[in-house]
């Protein structure tokens, strides 16, 4: 490739995002100065602020206090189980070399290991 081809792509490149500049601009500025939409955005803002006071409302009460409290805690515990389970899988198997586990009411589950970098600790530290 030779530098006038190359200096050709890139005067011409400059020339398309200069123009895709100017209708960006022209469109947002149709938008900007539409009486109609600048309306509904505002409607649209204020239903918004609405929502978001009668949700926080709700929240409050104590009976849905609890129950956030419960899927906290739910969340949690669910978080805590999969690590454990992922870890009981890779010592399954690391045991009996098989990505497939069998349930004691006899059902086969395939399961898969995977492995990842992380930012561990230098040595001396």
């Amino acid at each position: 490739m030779d530098s006038a081809a190359i200096q050709k792509r890139l005067d011409l490149l400059e020339k398309s995002e200069a123009e895709f500049k100017t209708k960006k601009d022209m469109l947002n500025d149709s938008l900007k100065s539409d009486e109609e939409l600048i309306t509904l955005e505002d409607k649209m803002k204020d239903a918004r602020q609405r929502y978001t006071a009668q949700k926080q409302a709700l929240l409050n009460e104590p009976e849905n206090r609890k129950l956030m409290d419960d899927l906290k805690d739910l969340t949690q515990e669910i978080k805590d189980t999969k690590k454990l389970l992922g870890d009981e899988l890779i010592a399954y198997f690391m045991k009996n070399q098989t990505l497939e586990y069998v349930t004691p009411s006899g059902e086969k589950k395939r399961f898969s290991v995977s492995a990842k970098f992380v930012r561990g600790k230098e040595d001396g530290e």
